[in-house]
């Protein structure tokens, strides 16, 4: 039987947070829980360039969600690193903008329950 595209994203949303957790405890969780919002006021790329530009457990998110990102919505081949997925955000259509920033709240959504849910072994 198929998984469900909510069983899906909580499948990726909980191997994140599992791993987010272990290594940078309630950094990455207080990040996590903030992130729906920051996207919501301040747009997607504007969220990753932030992310990227801060430290370990911001990077780890920034991963995170780039890596859920394309592998549910990247054309193939899919970008690896930071530079080559913003470009394809900002050289791509307005609905696929839409659904990249639709499809990473979404993700959080999973995501910002996970991080409650899992053992911690970060700081």
């Amino acid at each position: 039987m198929a998984q469900t595209l909510d069983q899906k994203r909580a499948t990726l949303a909980w191997g994140f947070a599992s791993a987010g957790m272990d290594l940078h405890g309630k950094e990455y969780k207080g990040l996590a829980k903030g992130a729906p919002a920051l996207i919501m006021n301040s747009g997607l790329m504007p969220t990753l360039a932030f992310y990227s530009g801060k430290g370990k457990a911001a990077q780890q998110l920034l991963n995170d969600l780039m890596s859920g990102l394309v592998q549910r919505l990247a054309p193939q081949p899919a970008p690896r690193d930071f530079v080559s997925f913003m470009v394809m955000l900002q050289q791509g259509e307005s609905r696929d903008y839409l659904r990249y920033t639709d499809e990473a709240l979404e993700l959080l959504k999973w995501l910002r329950q996970f991080v409650d849910a899992v053992e911690t072994g970060g700081a």
